[in-house]
């Protein structure tokens, strides 16, 4: 499924996503990834809380959803000692992983969705790709 959108209409996307469901984001710097994420939370799993990025933290919790950002792992000793395989392997809820690439030989995704950039700045194409 590709779908096309601007920063300004994200909050319209619309796809389904089952629990539980993992879910990568695919894509490098600036790809609106986190932008994604909460659109996904707010609008398509109906979690109203404050979406913030988890740069920094590694992961968030709303309610039944995770949202991972992987950015700063090396490896996965690291992975493991935030708890995130606990986390994981516990799989009752729906998982969003941005940069997955440390963790994808362990855990296969439900869904994987590519961000492209178009020639257009503003405007991004998702590539949405479900495995299962």
């Amino acid at each position: 499924m590709k779908i096309k959108y601007s920063i300004n209409d994200i909050v319209n996307i619309d796809f389904p996503i089952n629990k539980p469901s993992l879910i990568y984001l695919r894509w490098d710097l600036w790809a609106w990834k986190t932008t994604l994420a909460k659109s996904i939370i707010n609008n398509i799993l109906w979690i109203k809380d404050d979406i913030t990025s988890p740069t920094y933290t590694y992961y968030n919790k709303y309610n039944d959803i995770y949202h991972f950002d992987l950015y700063r792992l090396n490896t996965y000793d690291e992975f493991f000692a935030i708890w995130a395989e606990d986390i994981l392997d516990n799989n009752e809820w729906v998982i969003i992983v941005e940069w997955p690439d440390l963790i994808e030989k362990y855990y296969k995704a439900d869904i994987e969705i590519y961000i492209n950039k178009t020639e257009d700045e503003n405007i991004r194409e998702l590539d949405i790709i479900y495995k299962k």
